[in-house]
């Protein structure tokens, strides 16, 4: 019996310019993820005929659909068509700005079975949620969910496809890469964590002649996050009483022009708190937000590349 292993596992996606198509002789990119999965996510309806045996007689399928998940250590230039992809927004001179563009993409996972190769491709994936998280003594990482039309099954790769490798630029660490970091009016804060989390509220579009969905709906796109700092000053906690926020940036990065700028310029701070913990650990300050449009910029979240 042969098995397949995670650690020979390769992860790769192409964007389709038709939704749901993959394009013809398809150049995958290899992607760098730490975890990964495709599935089908299948609907079948139990048929409750009355029956003096008490018998169920059927068990239709009634809807398919397919879904993936990733998570990864963050690289510069590893996800930039994902960020994109989930922004709804187009790279123009190295900025990023969320918009209304959509993309998607084919995925799909190689296995290796002592020779024989088991391929999974989920079409028309689009970018349902991304989040990102910086936290103080570990690597910067992130994940995205990924909504598809439909999963399909092969053994041999797609006639005349190629696979680009992955870069092998370093690994972003919280104790390394953050360059810059301003949270609106709060001065000198001792930050342990910031995240984001980005969701697109994607809706599937089910018809009665087909087992799949059209192509997906599109939500509002709603930026959330987190701050964790040290108490250090009561003016910290005072801003998330007073409703206050202003202009999230953070900079992170390895190297000159290997750095990436996110910048959400109006956020508000939401329902925080100051945590006293037990008598071995220091008072802290969770602070949630969310990211509103700014009319300065006409958008909610901008992320900037090639930053020196």
């Amino acid at each position: 019996m042969t098995v397949a292993a995670s650690a020979v596992t390769r992860i790769g996606y192409i964007a389709e310019s038709a939704w749901g198509t993959t394009p013809a002789t398809p150049a995958f990119q290899v992607m760098r993820v730490t975890d990964a999965g495709i599935r089908t996510n299948k609907t079948t309806k139990t048929i409750q005929e009355i029956a003096a045996d008490r018998n169920i007689r059927d068990e239709p399928q009634t809807y398919q659909s397919a879904s993936a998940a990733y998570k990864f250590a963050l690289s510069y230039g590893s996800f930039d068509d994902i960020l994109a992809a989930a922004l709804f927004g187009q790279w123009s001179t190295n900025v990023l700005k969320n918009g209304t563009t959509r993309q998607s993409f084919t995925f799909e996972g190689t296995l290796q079975l002592n020779g024989s190769l088991s391929f999974s491709r989920l079409l028309g994936g689009m970018i349902d949620s991304l989040d990102l998280d910086i936290t103080a003594e570990s690597e910067v990482t992130g994940g995205f969910n990924v909504m598809g039309q439909k999963e399909t099954l092969a053994t041999a790769i797609i006639s005349g496809a190629t696979y680009t490798a992955a870069n092998n630029n370093p690994v972003m660490s919280a104790g390394v890469s953050p360059a810059a970091l301003t949270v609106g009016s709060l001065v000198s804060p001792a930050v342990h964590k910031v995240s984001w989390s980005l969701k697109n509220s994607l809706r599937a579009r089910p018809v009665v002649d087909s087992l799949y969905s059209l192509e997906f709906g599109e939500g509002l796109c709603d930026v959330t996050g987190a701050l964790e700092l040290y108490f250090t000053s009561n003016a910290h906690y005072q801003a998330v009483l007073d409703h206050g926020g202003g202009d999230l940036t953070v900079t992170i990065g390895n190297s000159t022009g290997n750095k990436y700028t996110i910048d959400c310029p109006n956020i508000v701070f939401l329902d925080g708190a100051r945590q006293v913990g037990g008598v071995n650990n220091d008072v802290m300050i969770n602070i949630p937000f969310r990211a509103k449009y700014n009319s300065g910029t006409s958008n909610t979240i901008t992320i900037t590349r090639a930053v020196a």
